[in-house]
């Protein structure tokens, strides 16, 4: 089952009907195919994403926590301290994709061997978002690094790396106190509250702030626009004062904590999937970068000098490419619900308390929805829109409804700055011709490994 869901999954749904329970991770779950999967996702009285994603993710109690907003407040945090900005934040952090690019660029050319892309994408993801977060004055080589470390820990603790170890699948429980109280005290207590939280609550703790509910002249509010993100987090909790208290500060470095680890850990697993399926899909390279000439704001021999959001947006041959990745990359079991009572569903009835799955690659294969080339990687199919960014029922890699990612416009954009910057100067190939794939039941969340070589623009690659 760990080695070839899809085909398991699949083979049980076809064979006994369209739903069927599954024994994993010391739980009874429920699969549930496609005919059914806008059901379970758009009906959050009987199927909750709240209750199932945090249990899921081994965060049960931030439910309790937080009185039952936690994921309120993440979507609130990211719809109106982040999508506004978009413009800003792109200015602000390109500068970081391009440096790197020429960085990871030059290292293959030196070396003349494949480099780790995840390992690159991953830190130049984590510098973006510090700067996103706290603001440049902050970045150095031990904030970057810790916000990595923090990212790859909450990534580890919530379960993403639990499938590709025997003794986690085995002994669950014993798994996850172990790995929570070694990374709680190794990277979170010791790393993130040493170095990050100091940082947030020198910038909070000290100022007054206007409480987002507080009518304003709209200048003022385009005044803020320019902040770094802590501070529209710190206004979502200021006292009738305008000041952030002691338990408030906590929380705000707690919802930092999430935005780094999602924006860092997902975005950078996915970006390898793109740049991946690019360097074996060789023929879209070309139209990416005639686009990439069309619509760049600056660039010369030595790669880009200026990409704004407006011409990222504009980027559609580009953006067509990545939401065909998204849909065919693999998705199986991405998107998790937990029944809040006895539901009838297909003829069958899901105790209250369970985990219930769409499979996903059931939808995304769709011939209903797709045609009879729905198992084809066709780009052009999306040449008229909608947006990758955009969510339906048939699309899914950012899941569905009032629940659907809030920071997938951010995702999109960082992807398409990695692939830009590394195509307008370089030929990328996989070591190999070939990468694999670690965990085929996550791998929304474990990227493909592969050594990528990044050829100069001017050579071809050689042949294998």
């Amino acid at each position: 089952m760990f080695s070839s869901p899809q085909k398991a999954y699949e083979s049980a749904l076809k064979d006994h009907g369209p739903v069927v329970g599954v024994w994993r991770k010391g739980r009874l779950e429920y699969i549930v195919d496609e005919r059914y999967t806008k059901d379970v996702i758009s009906n959050d009285r009987d199927f909750s994403f709240e209750l199932g994603t945090a249990k899921v993710l081994n965060l049960w109690f931030i439910i309790p926590l937080s009185k039952g907003n936690f994921f309120k407040n993440v979507h609130m945090m990211v719809a109106g301290g982040v999508i506004p900005r978009m413009e800003k934040i792109v200015d602000q952090i390109f500068p970081t994709f391009k440096r790197q690019a020429h960085r990871i660029i030059k290292t293959s050319q030196q070396s003349g061997k494949g480099v780790d892309l995840f390992a690159h994408v991953h830190r130049c993801i984590a510098e973006a978002m510090l700067i996103t977060v706290v603001g440049e004055n902050y970045l150095t080589n031990r904030t970057v690094q810790v916000t990595e470390e923090a990212a790859h820990a909450i990534a580890t603790m919530t379960g993403m790396f639990q499938n590709t170890s025997p003794f986690a699948r085995t002994f669950p429980i014993t798994w996850k106190v172990i790995t929570w109280v070694r990374l709680v005290v190794e990277v979170l207590m010791f790393q993130y509250c040493r170095v990050i939280v100091p940082i947030i609550w020198k910038e909070i703790r000290g100022r007054r702030y206007r409480s987002l509910n507080s009518l304003t002249s709209e200048g003022t509010d385009e005044e803020e626009r320019h902040n770094p993100l802590v501070h529209y987090i710190a206004r979502m909790y200021t006292n009738s004062q305008g000041r952030v208290s002691i338990l408030s500060a906590m929380w705000v470095s707690t919802l930092v904590l999430v935005f780094i680890f999602a924006s860092v850990h997902q975005t950078a697993a996915v970006a390898v999937w793109v740049v991946f399926e690019l360097s074996i899909r060789k023929e879209y390279s070309a139209p990416i970068r005639e686009e990439l000439s069309a619509v760049v704001d600056s660039m010369d021999s030595s790669g880009i000098q200026k990409l704004s959001y407006d011409a990222l947006r504009r980027a559609t041959v580009l953006d067509s490419f990545v939401r065909e990745v998204l849909r065919t990359k693999g998705d199986t079991l991405s998107m998790v619900r937990e029944t809040t009572r006895d539901v009838p569903l297909a003829g069958y009835t899901i105790p209250k308390g369970n985990f219930v799955y769409p499979m996903t690659t059931l939808t995304h294969g769709s011939r209903t929805l797709y045609g009879e080339k729905a198992s084809e990687f066709d780009p052009n199919r999306w040449a008229d829109g909608p947006a990758s960014s955009t969510i339906d029922p048939g699309y899914l890699p950012f899941g569905f409804g009032r629940w659907a990612c809030p920071g997938r416009i951010l995702a999109v954009t960082e992807i398409k700055m990695i692939v830009l910057t590394l195509l307008a100067i370089s030929v990328p190939e996989i070591e190999g011709g070939r990468y694999d794939v670690v965990d085929p039941l996550n791998v929304t969340s474990v990227p493909p490994v592969g050594r990528l070589l990044l050829h100069p623009l001017d050579s071809k690659p050689k042949e294998n």
